[in-house]
């Protein structure tokens, strides 16, 4: 009941969108000019400059055009405000502290009003006479009351009190507010209904508080599906944290054991080797605990909205549920998405390369603690550079010497794709992407001279369809191709050595059916990527233009480990590839031009970067490096108008 700024009782309450409640008074003390990158967007309701900093949760709000006044009422607390001089004896005039006493002060009868009134009805919130007090016990509406005396009602407290009394309304304050306007979800009387709210839709507040009840409640049970998902990351964090713990002392020991064979040459590396592991694993170690403190949070504030949504459900009345309805609503969704949109960080260990042998040449450079996937950089220093430029001469890729056939019903049309699996060396030919046929290659020279390849017929995930799998950036690893099934959010995987899809999940976020595909569109939405060690990448949008998200998923069960939002429309972009953590993006499909890069080790992204493709097409189909033989794969259309064959090239040396 006692207002956090100024310490005393609340005099005319607002409410909050953060759903804390200050006097009218107190809130000019709270506003601050909006930072030019967080200034809240400007509605015909608020200010585009003003914010309002709540000094309970810190939480900034904007302020609406008409001011600090413009802040809903909050209709409970201005109940319970009514007879706090009569809960606990406390005074409740403007500027009174939470600790003044005084005596409850006589009070007339709400019904005669002629009489001294020494009972309360919690039920109604009127004060009664005696008479009027036996005829509200008698009365059929009225006798399942509770009237309580004066004094009894001082020994409880206002947590427990029903206080139910319909406000005047501002503008009318001889009339009640009765209705609710959908159109502005404001309070309103009667009269209110003839001038400011003429032609608007609303109806009487008393028939729409179920449906608030049914909508509140529903948004808290998707909150605590929400909170469920922010408490298993950080129990996950908590895990990680740990498990980062027994590396530490692990590799400590390790190293321990590697430098006591030749402690008297190499004491100096030693100690610097465990400086640097040090450094390296308490940059980890912090990075969960201010995940943990992230979702501790997270956690109480959802507890905190959760609290306020089940006392306005089951204490407030349909007038006070109206009030805050759009506030609570509002404050449930904003929280749910903040806890939806929590991602427990990647497992950020440490690697030791160690080896003794190196010591008797070069014992002042032995050993390195490497981070697996965190840096300190801020900035992309990282160049692209590829050089030994080889044209691929097979004639086409649509005519097979007769003597070696491989596949009789291949589809003369331009939409064939090639990948490489890093782990084997082999190569893969999508005859015609959408297909459910592929070719097999025991290596690049074998695929060059189309020379004995293997045929594998895929058994997709929804063979329904005719074109089961979407775009032209699928991926192969280890004997698996990954690709995205057509028309579908959906990440699928394929053994190939029998064809069969061994894993599928969903892929939140992301658009398909060219919805956020590359420029060219050809159902690029989800796109694969195969990094150094095996990791890989999915490259993918929401709908509607959205930007790039580059989203790193588990090889084996494909689930999802952590993802990164780049701030380029994925729609106005022409292809992308990645070397050693760094994606690379064109500017456009006919552009050999690369004008952005992401670094995923550092999560920076630098649009300043210029580079360009050692090619000559004037259409950029696929760009992919291989790790295993550190070699860039780019194929794209000659620029000849009328040549429609595509070109295979390969760069030998890539660097970063």
């Amino acid at each position: 009941m006692t207002c956090p700024c100024c310490s005393s009782f609340l005099h005319d309450p607002r409410l909050l969108p953060c759903l804390h409640t200050l006097c009218l008074e107190c809130l000019a003390r709270c506003i601050i000019k909006c930072p030019p990158d967080s200034s809240p967007s400007s509605t015909s309701s608020s200010s585009s400059s003003n914010c309002l900093r709540c000094p309970v949760c810190h939480s900034q709000a904007p302020v609406p055009n008409g001011g600090c006044s413009g802040f809903p009422v909050d209709v409970w607390k201005s109940n319970l405000l009514g007879i706090a001089p009569l809960v606990g004896g406390h005074a409740q005039s403007p500027g009174a502290t939470a600790t003044t006493a005084a005596a409850p002060a006589a009070q007339e009868c709400s019904d005669c009003g002629a009489h001294e009134a020494p009972w309360w009805c919690t039920t109604c919130g009127v004060f009664l006479c005696n008479d009027d007090k036996a005829h509200h016990s008698r009365a059929r509406k009225t006798a399942s009351h509770n009237v309580v005396t004066l004094d009894e009602l001082g020994t409880q407290t206002t947590v427990a009190l029903k206080v139910h009394t319909e406000p005047l309304c501002s503008k009318h304050p001889e009339k009640k507010l009765q209705l609710y306007c959908w159109g502005d979800n404001t309070l309103i009387c009667k009269h209110c209904t003839l001038i400011d709210h003429k032609n608007h839709d609303f109806v009487f507040v008393n028939d729409l508080s179920s449906k608030f009840k049914e909508n509140i409640s529903s948004s808290c049970h998707n909150l605590a599906l929400h909170t469920e998902k922010v408490t298993q990351s950080r129990l996950t964090a908590i895990e990680r944290c740990k498990t980062t713990q027994e590396s530490t002392e692990k590799f400590e020991a390790d190293i321990r054991s590697g430098f006591a064979k030749i402690v008297a040459l190499v004491n100096a590396r030693e100690s610097q080797l465990l400086s640097e592991l040090k450094t390296a694993t308490e940059s980890t170690k912090k990075m969960f605990q201010e995940h943990i403190e992230e979702c501790d949070q997270k956690l109480k504030v959802a507890q905190e909205v959760q609290e306020y949504a089940h006392k306005a459900t089951t204490q407030f009345s349909d007038i006070e549920l109206a009030s805050v309805n759009q506030v609570l609503t509002a404050q449930i969704g904003k929280i749910s998405s903040s806890c939806n949109s929590t991602a427990t960080p990647c497992e950020q260990n440490v690697r030791l390369d160690f080896d003794s042998a190196p010591i008797c040449v070069s014992a002042s450079s032995l050993g390195r603690i490497v981070p697996s996937s965190t840096s300190s950089s801020s900035t992309i220093t990282k160049t692209l550079t590829v050089t030994g430029k080889r044209t691929l001469t097979r004639t086409t890729l649509r005519q097979f010497d007769p003597s070696r056939p491989v596949i009789p019903s291949i589809r003369p049309r331009p939409g064939q794709i090639v990948f490489v699996d890093q782990a084997t060396g082999k190569v893969y030919w999508d005859n015609d992407f959408g297909s459910c046929e592929i070719s097999e290659f025991s290596n690049m020279r074998n695929f060059i001279n189309n020379d004995s390849p293997r045929l594998i017929h895929l058994t997709l995930l929804y063979p329904e369809m005719e074109d089961s799998i979407s775009g032209t950036y699928q991926a192969v690893y280890k004997g698996h191709l990954y690709y995205n099934p057509w028309l579908r959010p959906t990440m699928a995987k394929i053994r190939l050595s029998d064809g069969t899809t061994v894993a599928s999940a969903p892929l939140p976020n992301a658009g398909h059916a060219n919805e956020s595909s590359w420029d060219f569109s050809g159902g690029t939405d989800i796109c694969w990527y195969v990094d150094a060690g095996g990791v890989l990448f999915v490259v993918h949008a929401p709908p509607n233009n959205g930007n790039i998200h580059i989203t790193r998923v588990d090889p084996d069960s494909l689930a999802i480990l952590r993802t990164w939002v780049v701030p380029r429309v994925k729609k106005t972009t022409g292809f992308a590839f990645v070397v050693k953590g760094v994606f690379y993006f064109g500017k456009s499909y006919n552009s050999r031009v690369i004008d952005g890069v992401f670094d995923t080790t550092t999560g920076v992204y630098d649009d300043t970067y210029r580079n360009s493709l050692p090619s000559s097409g004037k259409y950029v189909k696929l760009t992919s490096w291989l790790p295993s033989t550190n070699q860039l794969l780019v194929i794209d259309l000659p620029p000849e108008e009328n040549n429609q064959e595509w070109r295979f090239f390969i760069f030998d040396n890539v660097s970063v």
